[in-house]
């Protein structure tokens, strides 16, 4: 686990210090910021929707800084020459690649907590109540779409090129739930082999949108906190994806002669 830490540390320190990840982070904060101000006409209507506009920025920052931080992570080794040290030493290529899964997903939380505190002050602002446990849940759900596509982007930096393993991975984001929405309105109308490679497809693919707990954050007073089972039945479709990445990541690493 010390080598885990490390290189997690390593990899938080080098991502807070890219001037890109400010970028991003301060765009959205000007639009966050923007709408969490704005109250045309004192609706509360209106309100619900500037806070959730937010929240879907914020995921969207998120996952795309995310996606760009995993992408890079193993073709800058690589360039850099800087992963043979550490392999020669006793660190396993699966010590390596968790390492590196922590530090991005330690970024991450860097800049949600960044978003989640200019949300909270324009939530006061707007003279709002703040559902803490839907927030807190909406983090944690969050977390684990930015894990799978953390593990995402290491897969793709090592099958494909770097430009590409960005743009696929954006493209996934933001098509993933596109594709999964259209998939089930032509199922009824697909033969059954058509059915079949639909079924596949449907369960091959992880469907980000249920782990976006932001509408229901917004609507608290409507919806309840997710109750402990369902909370850990969505922690395991997350992990399953997870650890698939993982595993197919890890596979074509160890094929990667070095």
């Amino acid at each position: 686990m010390r080598n885990v830490w490390l290189i997690a540390k390593t990899v938080l320190i080098e991502s807070v210090r890219r001037k890109e990840i400010y970028v991003v982070v301060l765009i959205s904060l000007i639009l966050i910021g923007t709408i969490m101000s704005i109250n045309f006409f004192d609706m509360p209507g209106l309100i619900k929707f500037y806070r959730e506009t937010a929240l879907r920025i914020m995921s969207l920052a998120a996952a795309v800084t995310v996606i760009v931080l995993a992408s890079r992570q193993l073709p800058r080794e690589f360039e850099k020459r800087t992963i043979y040290p550490l392999l020669a030493k006793p660190v396993g290529r699966g010590t390596f690649l968790l390492g590196k899964f922590l530090g991005v997903i330690l970024a991450a939380a860097f800049c949600f907590g960044i978003f989640m505190s200019i949300f909270i002050g324009g939530t006061i602002y707007l003279g709002v109540a703040i559902p803490w446990v839907h927030l807190i849940q909406y983090f944690y759900l969050q977390m684990w779409a930015m894990a799978i596509l953390t593990l995402l982007g290491f897969f793709l930096s090592l099958l494909l090129n770097l430009d590409a393993a960005i743009t696929m991975g954006i493209i996934f984001y933001l098509t993933a739930n596109i594709l999964t929405e259209g998939i089930s309105f032509i199922y009824d109308f697909m033969g059954g082999f058509g059915k079949a490679v639909v079924i596949i497809l449907n369960y091959s693919i992880p469907q980000l949108s249920i782990l976006d707990f932001s509408e229901k954050t917004v609507h608290a007073e409507i919806w309840q906190p997710l109750p402990p089972l369902l909370l850990f039945y969505l922690t395991l479709y997350a992990f399953a994806f997870a650890a698939l990445y993982f595993f197919l990541t890890l596979l074509l690493f160890r094929r990667r002669e070095l």
